[in-house]
C-alpha cells in the first residue's frame, strides 16, 4: 500500500474523493479553490508552496488533479517526491475520461460553455457559472462597483468587452458524473442556455483518470510521472506535458527561501575555512 498526497482544484472534489474512497492505498486529499484559477501565477505558487512543504519520506507520490490549466502547473518542480498528473490540457478532460474524448467534442461543437454539478455548488460570489468561462453574470455583478469607481459609460464599456466572446458560444453541456445532485444543476445549466440561445446537452461524465490517479494506476500514454529533480514542461506534441531537469530557483514559500539561503551561507563558511 502506498501513501499518496492529492492536490486537486475543488472543480473536481467529489470526482477525487469517490476515487479516493475506493483506492486500496492510503491517500490524504487536499483541496484548493477554483477560483485560484483565475490567476494561473497565484496558483503555481500556491501549489509549489504545498509541495515545498511536504516533507520527505510524507508519502510515495504527489498526485497533481489537474490539467496543464493555463500554465498553472507548468514550472512545478518535484524535490524529493515524484509528482504525478495526468496529460491534460484543463479539467474538461478529467470530467469526460479522456483526451481524444474531449478532441471530439471541440471539433463537434467548438463553441461550448461546461457546467458541472463540482463546480457549480462551490461557486464563488461573483464568478463564472460555467467551467473555463467567465463573463456571463461576472459582468453584471461587477457592474455597480465599476460605475461607482469609473462612472456610467466606462463600466458600459468594460461590460460589452466581457460579454463580447459570449457570442462565439452555441452550446452549453453539462457533464453528469453521476456524483451529487446532479438534476438540480443540470437545470439551473439548461435554463441558462435557454436564457443565451444555446443548445442545451447533458453528457456522461467519465470518471476513468480520477480513478486511475488515486488508484496508482499511471500508463504513460495518459499520466506524466516528474522524478524528483524534474519539473513540469509543456509538451509541443499530442502528450500535453513533459518533464525536464528542474531550473534552480528560489524556493515558492518564504520560509523555504530563508532555510534555502541559510544553507548557502554555511556552505559559503564551510568553502572559506578549507581554504
Amino acid at each position: 500500500m502506498a501513501r499518496l498526497i492529492a492536490l486537486t482544484c475543488e472543480a473536481l472534489a467529489r470526482s477525487v474523493y469517490a476515487a479516493a474512497a475506493t483506492s486500496s492505498h492510503s491517500v490524504t486529499v487536499r483541496l484548493f479553490r477554483q477560483g485560484l484559477h483565475n490567476t494561473p501565477k497565484l496558483l503555481r505558487r500556491t501549489l509549489q508552496n504545498e509541495i515545498d512543504a511536504i516533507q520527505p519520506g510524507a508519502c510515495d507520490a504527489i498526485l497533481l488533479a489537474y490539467g496543464l490549466c493555463g500554465l498553472s502547473t507548468a514550472k512545478l518542480v518535484a524535490h524529493h517526491t515524484p509528482i504525478v498528473m495526468a496529460r491534460a490540457h484543463d479539467c474538461i478532460t478529467l470530467y469526460l475520461g479522456s483526451r481524444a474524448r474531449y478532441q471530439a467534442e471541440f471539433d463537434s461543437h467548438p463553441g461550448t460553455y461546461w457546467y458541472s454539478t463540482d463546480y457549480m455548488e462551490r461557486q464563488e460570489a461573483g464568478a463564472a457559472v460555467g467551467l473555463g468561462a467567465a463573463g456571463i453574470g461576472e459582468a453584471e455583478a461587477a457592474y455597480d462597483a465599476w460605475v461607482a469607481k469609473w462612472g456610467v459609460e466606462a463600466a458600459d464599456s468594460l461590460r460589452e468587452e466581457m460579454q463580447r466572446w459570449t457570442k462565439h458560444y452555441t452550446r452549453a453541456a453539462f457533464i453528469d458524473t453521476g456524483l451529487g445532485e446532479t438534476d438540480r444543476f443540470a437545470a439551473q445549466a439548461q435554463e441558462k442556455a435557454k436564457a443565451e440561445g444555446w443548445v442545451y446537452e447533458r453528457i456522461a461524465g467519465n470518471r476513468r483518470l480520477m480513478t486511475q490517479l488515486l488508484h496508482g494506476d499511471w500508463p504513460e500514454a495518459d499520466f506524466l510521472l516528474v522524478p524528483p529533480g524534474f519539473q513540469i514542461h509543456q509538451s509541443a506534441d499530442e502528450g500535453v506535458v513533459e518533464c525536464v531537469p528542474a531550473v534552480a530557483e528560489e524556493p515558492a514559500n518564504p520560509a523555504l527561501r530563508s532555510d534555502a539561503a541559510s544553507r548557502r551561507e554555511a556552505r559559503r563558511r564551510r568553502r572559506g575555512a578549507e581554504a
